[in-house]
């Protein structure tokens, strides 16, 4: 077995740890691997997202671009996250995000149909798939509150502070992207920051 299919099956027992390895394994039979290399995209904006993803080597950025053609960082996926639009995923609509990797990464897929019959077979997977969409969904309306009530510097604060795993993978132009501030505020920002240190 691929050592990256067993860091996910390390991960789905983490998680849900009452699972057992013929539940597991039945899982894991439907699985592919993908590689992608440094600035390949897993997903590209307008397709309909027909394989769901799991990260387990890499970082991946979900982005839109405007109008005028400038691209706005909506979140990063680091290692063991999922990298997938659920809309696009579930629904069959066409993604409006693209999805870009950042490093090298590989990506453990599954197809959708292939995860509806897991959860139909195996009760207790599931429950994991429920507990992963709880976080997911608790996260997302955290971002977008914090996105309405907090200034550029509380968001910083708020990044270096939750994602500190990723502060030195991810440029600061990447950072302003996600922050949705100018590089000379950002800037500005850090200065003052390391100043009351």
């Amino acid at each position: 077995m691929e050592e990256q299919i067993v860091k996910y099956r390390d991960h789905i027992k983490e998680i849900c740890p009452e699972i057992t390895e013929s539940e597991l394994q039945s899982f894991t039979d439907g699985l592919t691997v993908t590689h992608i290399n440094k600035n390949g995209f897993y997903i590209n904006a307008g397709e309909i997202q027909k394989r769901g993803g799991f990260l387990t080597k890499g970082l991946i950025r979900a982005f839109y671009t405007d109008k005028f053609g400038n691209e706005k960082n909506i979140y990063f996926v680091p290692e063991n996250e999922y990298a997938f639009h659920y809309a696009s995923f579930i629904d069959g609509k066409a993604s409006p995000l693209s999805f870009q990797c950042l490093e090298k990464s590989t990506i453990i897929n599954f197809s959708g149909d292939h995860l509806r019959k897991a959860f139909e077979q195996i009760p207790r997977f599931e429950r994991y798939g429920r507990l992963l969409v709880e976080s997911k969904l608790k996260i997302q309306q955290e971002r977008l509150e914090s996105l309405l009530y907090k200034d550029a510097e509380q968001l910083y604060v708020d990044f270096i502070t939750n994602y500190s795993q990723l502060f030195n993978r991810i440029s600061l132009s990447q950072l302003c992207s996600y922050l949705g501030v100018e590089r000379q505020t950002l800037t500005r920002i850090r200065k003052k920051i390391s100043q009351t240190k």
